[in-house]
């Protein structure tokens, strides 16, 4: 029925297919991981795989460090500005606490809205209950930090990578 060279093709075929499903699967184990599970550490968790180019990130990712039951990170588009530091408790892939977002001349907050919103396209940042806590003047012009009280973060279904590829929390959240 099967010639030699069908019958090496056709095995060759069920080899691909098992090795995509194991990938595909194992990515899809990668993606329900939750934050609260994971031992003390530095983590990058994106709404995308791990690119396999230059690139740090994809998606959407959160960028932290966990203790306990306590992260303290970012969220926010890899390769632009637009990010916002969050910190808090986690259960499961939920994180409760607090957000802290900077508006300057690149990236300005006209107005702080008073009910919750998500400040994220994906829905997966929501918060409320902002105000400036601090002001600078430079030469840029104002720089406002806007500390919102309420922060809901959604990481479920984002795929964690090997090791955090994105600059480090502690150097771009100035929470004092």
């Amino acid at each position: 029925m099967f010639g030699k060279n069908n019958l090496l093709k056709f095995c060759g075929v069920i080899l691909i297919a098992i090795s995509m499903g194991l990938f595909l699967s194992s990515d899809k184990a990668n993606a329900q991981n939750a934050i609260a599970s994971l031992s003390n550490g530095n983590y990058q968790f994106c709404s995308q795989p791990q690119p396999q180019d230059w690139r740090n990130g994809a998606g959407v990712c959160f960028n932290f460090a966990k203790i306990g039951d306590r992260v303290d990170g970012y969220y926010g588009y890899p390769h632009t500005d637009d990010l916002i530091c969050v910190r808090g408790e986690v259960q499961g892939s939920l994180v409760t606490g607090e957000a802290l977002a900077m508006s300057w001349g690149g990236s300005q907050w006209i107005s702080i809205p008073n009910t919750e919103f998500n400040w994220d396209q994906e829905g997966r940042l929501s918060l409320q209950d902002g105000k400036v806590i601090r002001t600078a003047m430079d030469r840029g012009g104002k720089t406002e930090w806007i500390l919102f009280n309420d922060a809901k973060l959604n990481t479920e279904g984002f795929y964690q990578y090997q090791q955090p590829l994105m600059t480090s929390p502690t150097q771009l959240c100035k929470w004092k």
